[in-house]
């Protein structure tokens, strides 16, 4: 009887063991990838996921979470503080590097697509200064509704974003127009 009790604990003890391996080795580094492989799609504005920015949707502009969004938008990565300016209804982002840091062509579509993101999600936002080491970009919203249309709260479904914003983005001669419209100082 204790022979096959102590059978049966062995063989628990070690099929306990071979799923403990298996979860450590298989599982938890393909969930580590997945977790990096989505992480590092955020980036681009072209993979962007827009569901990760829904929580930020806001009709004034001069709350925290509007600050937040930015965390989740491409650039999130590069180091940068904040400003909000209620009274002019801008947001200021001072970043660290220089815009010569980033990649020309990310770069120029992460200034088009944060900034139709920032507007369509804060409806009364109406200026966002992108402050560089080296230039300042300015967007407006009147300028971004030029690019993208009238209503860009309209946009905020997955179907209508990926072809009214992130297709657009995929076209040079359009990302080429619509850095022109934005401001430099």
């Amino acid at each position: 009887m204790t022979s096959l009790r102590n059978k049966m604990i062995l063989a628990l003890v070690l099929i306990g063991v071979v799923l403990f391996m298996v979860i450590q080795i298989v599982m938890i580094p393909e969930n580590e990838a997945q977790s990096e492989q989505y992480q590092l799609a955020q980036q681009s504005p072209l993979t962007h996921d827009l569901e990760s920015i829904l929580p930020y949707k806001n009709k004034y502009m001069g709350a925290t979470s509007n600050l937040v969004m930015f965390n989740h938008l491409p650039l999130s990565h590069l180091k940068r503080t904040f400003q909000l300016r209620p009274e002019k209804f801008t947001i200021e982002i001072h970043y660290e590097d220089m815009t010569t840091d980033v990649k020309a062509k990310l770069f120029k579509q992460a200034m088009l697509y944060n900034s139709v993101s920032a507007f369509a999600l804060v409806d009364n936002l109406q200026t966002v200064e992108y402050r560089f080491s080296d230039t300042t970009i300015v967007a407006t919203r009147v300028a971004i509704q030029g690019l993208f249309g009238e209503g860009l709260a309209s946009l905020l479904t997955k179907e209508k974003w990926s072809t009214s914003v992130q297709d657009k983005l995929r076209d040079d001669m359009f990302v080429e127009e619509g850095i022109k419209v934005l401001t430099k100082k």
